[in-house]
């Protein structure tokens, strides 16, 4: 029963490659509603860590990790197919992914999929076969690093950052009444860019919007977020672009 078990899989993998089975576009929607999202009863951030952490543990590099708009890009990366009787060939593949949800509850969905046979782009895949050897096995990867223990470490998350943010939000608010003593008409929003380097620290800040109309008091703010300091991760910069809203 082994042996032909074994069999079954390398027809399979063939059918793969020459083309026996069901075939979708892969710019066709019902491609990614049916086969590539799912829900689950996980805060957004943990389902958001699990895929990062995946593709960490897999090697495969991310060109973009965005947590706060829970998008992932990964680079194009070769996986081999293997049956019982070795390579039988191989896909080069390349993930976008959106993880949206709460606290309670996330949906992570591969919102384009890119494949490569050969070199060569493809328009279409043997879905089916696809799916049992690719995408249920990465789904099922982001699943077992739901309770990665490492998790908190290894990225930073958007509500690290919101926790920084409001803790030092009202440190912001007294500067605000301070400059308020010269200018009582003095209000606005300031919207900040900046980078979160792994040691936690703020580097390459700058001021890209603000109404305030007192660039003195913008500079003063942009340089006490400069100040503040993140929780550290493994590895990773992380950019943001925070509005900070100042009005009596």
């Amino acid at each position: 029963m082994k042996k032909i078990l074994v069999i079954a899989g390398f027809v399979s993998m063939i059918a793969l490659l020459v083309g026996c089975a069901k075939t979708m576009q892969l710019n066709d929607p019902a491609l990614y509603d049916q086969y590539l999202t799912r829900s689950y009863n996980q805060p957004r951030d943990v389902c958001y860590n699990a895929v990062v952490v995946t593709f960490r543990d897999r090697g495969v590099e991310l060109t973009k990790a965005d947590p706060e708009e829970g998008k992932i890009v990964t680079e194009k990366h070769l996986i081999a197919i293997y049956a019982g009787y070795g390579v039988v060939g191989s896909i080069s593949h390349r993930y976008y992914i959106d993880v949206k949800g709460d606290e309670n509850n996330c949906t992570i969905k591969v919102t384009k999929y890119k494949a490569w046979k050969g070199g060569n782009e493809v328009p279409d895949v043997k879905v089916d076969d696809v799916y049992s050897y690719y995408w249920a096995p990465l789904f099922g990867g982001f699943e077992s690093n739901f309770d990665s223990e490492d998790e908190t470490s290894s990225v930073r998350t958007s509500s690290d950052i919101d926790l920084v943010v409001k803790q030092r939000t009202p440190d912001l608010k007294k500067i605000y009444d301070q400059y308020r003593k010269k200018n009582k008409k003095l209000q606005g929003r300031i919207k900040l860019k900046f980078t979160i380097t792994p040691n936690g620290d703020v580097s390459e800040i700058s001021v890209v919007e603000s109404n305030t109309g007192d660039s003195g008091f913008d500079e003063i703010i942009k340089m006490a977020v400069s100040t503040w300091t993140f929780g550290k991760v493994t590895k990773g910069n992380t950019t943001v672009t925070i509005p900070f809203t100042f009005s009596e």
